[in-house]
């Protein structure tokens, strides 16, 4: 026994089992099959982030830029494009909590089905988009899950910071004269008077107002969070 556990510890090949030779004849084929049967492959995925308890995989990642769950910019690199589905899902984490503390708004079929359909057309064809889906081990209704919370944060949103966005007419003033002026003129646009487009203008002043809010917000979770990024591919 000695010879033996040295042998095994210098790495050199053990003799085989003296005691094989004594099993039945069925019991020794059983053993030297399940031997000589490979194990299947363990998948192990990566943590992309973690935020508190909450662990982010590089999968997760992988299956939104399957589907394209987000628009994606042009020209905009694989490793932007993901990077960025990491930075949203991470927001989202963080507001979705926000959310459910004071009571998640139910959403209707209609406005799930809606958004469905514009992250469908985000692909080349219907056919593409269910070979992504598949590609992505990911169910239609998995997918709605998943719209129905991000509609949820926006819900919240309208409800809770849309209401405190207010538009002066001297805003609208100044960036009908500056910025939408000028990026009329650079696409070679003409420019109609202010009466025609005030609705727009103010629309455009409310939007970013409104985003700016939202990264306040967003910010303002993420500093009350341990958010520790390990990596997006």
């Amino acid at each position: 026994m000695d010879a033996m556990r040295t042998e095994s510890r210098t790495g050199r090949r053990r003799p085989w089992p003296a005691c094989l030779g004594t099993l039945p004849p069925l019991l020794l084929a059983w053993i030297l099959t399940l031997a000589a049967t490979p194990l299947p492959a363990l998948t192990v995925d990566r943590i992309a982030a973690v935020i508190d308890r909450q662990i982010i995989t590089v999968s997760e990642i992988s299956q939104m830029t399957l589907i394209r769950f987000l628009p994606r910019t042009k020209g905009q690199s694989e490793d932007d494009y993901r990077h960025e589905i990491l930075d949203t899902l991470i927001a989202q984490a963080l507001r979705f909590r926000d959310v459910e503390r004071f009571g998640a708004q139910d959403i209707s079929k209609d406005s799930i089905e809606t958004r469905l359909q514009e992250i469908r057309a985000r692909s080349a064809s219907p056919a593409t988009f269910d070979a992504a889906l598949l590609k992505a081990e990911l169910s239609v209704d998995e997918i709605r899950a998943l719209i129905k919370r991000q509609l949820q944060v926006e819900a919240y949103i309208q409800e809770r910071f849309a209401p405190t966005v207010l538009v002066s007419s001297e805003e609208i003033e100044a960036y009908y004269a500056g910025a939408w002026s000028q990026q009329r003129k650079e696409r070679g646009l003409a420019i109609p008077p202010l009466s025609d487009v005030r609705d727009e203008v103010r629309s455009l002043i409310r939007s970013r107002q409104l985003q700016k809010e939202i990264e306040t917000w967003t910010g303002q979770l993420r500093s009350h969070a341990n958010v520790d990024v390990y990596a997006w591919r």
